[in-house]
């Protein structure tokens, strides 16, 4: 089975919580309460010896005012002070504690609980508290559905606890929530789902992730995991398609790859498309540092004479294939003419192919049209072709992948 880790590539661009202590302006009053003299003194002078950039000493007044504080609002106005100052100071876990004491106080306006909610789970999360981050995330979450920040630290939190069921559901929310506020979803986003399934050791899983992730962050690693799991097996015509897949997006990095490549492209009559694959494993060193390689060697030579003779007979082929009354010639001489770099007769023979009829494979016939458009820099006739191959059952994921090709290009 399939099992790769993704782990490294998650951390690495692991969502950070951020935070802003300019949106805590703690206040010494309220509309219908004051702190007594006494305590009110020690926190003006707190807030003060802050103000100066003075933080340790502006945390000894607001402890001496705590010390003080008798009332129900002494206490909740030094445990809101304190709370600012700790951030102040870099002490999380202290302004955590501060806020414990207040975050459900009578004292505490909507609007300011929603903030401190909010400014409570980016806390815990820095200090690596999982559990108090998704209890505080699901409490910002309901508090603003639309925020994509809280799902995001929900679902990382469950992740890093290893519950990849809700870290999944919380991905996908945030997946959906930056779709409907027209907002890019992040690439972790995924990578989460992607880890996910590959611990649980779901392919379909796995594959969707990654579809996902070659659409919107392409690169070779998604590429290869994808192309990997999808062509598992397949027939072998069908895997040649897979190899062509492999070779677009350079993820063909092994010897036995460009071997079996090269030997299936000669065994379904296309000799120049087994030596250009052959050529690029030497020039890649892939091919030329295996131990193998005198093999490798003489598979090379053997493709170029007969991609030699081949391409010396394609004029009497192109006659023949005219003068046929079905399409069948016209598209196996088409994909021949593009593997000898010559996308303008490939274009031309594969769509008169494909407009005589009796091709015995269309949709393959349409793939290797929207290949040679490819080719040719015509993505938008490129996607057409592979749209009108896409829901064939053998080569419809073939089709459906080289349409994220052709919208990459």
């Amino acid at each position: 089975m399939f099992k790769r880790s993704w782990r490294s590539m998650l951390l690495a661009t692991a969502v950070a919580a951020t935070f802003a202590v300019g949106t805590l302006s703690p206040q010494l009053a309220s509309a219908e309460e004051k702190v007594t003299n006494t305590v009110g003194t020690k926190l003006q002078d707190a807030l003060k010896l802050a103000n100066e950039k003075k933080i340790a000493d502006a945390l000894t007044k607001a402890k001496e005012a705590q010390a003080l504080a008798k009332k129900p609002f002494d206490a909740f106005k030094t445990n809101d002070i304190l709370a600012y100052l700790n951030i102040r100071a870099g002490d999380y876990p202290g302004a955590l504690r501060s806020f414990e004491q207040i975050i459900d106080s009578q004292y505490l306006e909507d609007a300011q609980r929603a903030q401190y909610v909010k400014t409570m789970t980016q806390l815990y999360f820095q200090t690596k508290s999982y559990g108090k981050t998704i209890e505080y995330g699901q409490r910002w979450l309901k508090n603003s559905p639309s925020d994509v920040d809280a799902a995001i630290l929900v679902g990382q939190s469950y992740w890093l606890q290893k519950d990849c069921r809700n870290a999944t559901r919380y991905m996908d929310q945030a997946i959906d929530i930056s779709q409907r506020t027209g907002k890019p979803p992040k690439e972790s986003f995924w990578q989460i789902k992607l880890q996910c399934a590959t611990d649980a050791g779901s392919a379909a899983a796995q594959i969707d992730a990654l579809q996902d992730l070659v659409e919107r962050y392409p690169n070779k690693n998604y590429w290869d995991g994808l192309l990997t799991l999808l062509s598992r097996g397949v027939p072998d015509r069908t895997m040649l398609h897979f190899y062509r897949l492999k070779f677009d997006t350079d993820t063909l990095d092994n010897a036995g790859d460009y071997e079996d490549m090269a030997q299936l492209a000669i065994e379904f009559g296309f000799p120049g498309e087994a030596q250009t694959v052959l050529e690029r494993g030497f020039a890649t060193k892939v091919l030329e540092k295996d131990k193998d390689v005198e093999r490798h060697k003489r598979l090379l030579e053997s493709s170029k004479k007969t991609a030699e003779g081949d391409k010396k007979a394609l004029p009497m082929f192109d006659r023949e294939a005219r003068n046929q009354k079905t399409g069948e010639a016209d598209v196996k001489l088409g994909f021949a003419y593009l593997t000898y770099g010559d996308s303008a007769k490939a274009i031309e023979a594969i769509e008169r192919g494909i407009g005589k009829g009796g091709v015995k494979n269309p949709a393959e016939a349409q793939i290797f049209l929207g290949m040679a458009y490819l080719r040719a820099k015509r993505a938008d006739d490129a996607k057409k072709a592979f749209r009108a191959a896409k829901d064939d059952q053998l080569l419809g994921k073939i089709a459906k992948l080289w349409l994220i090709r052709a919208d990459q290009s």
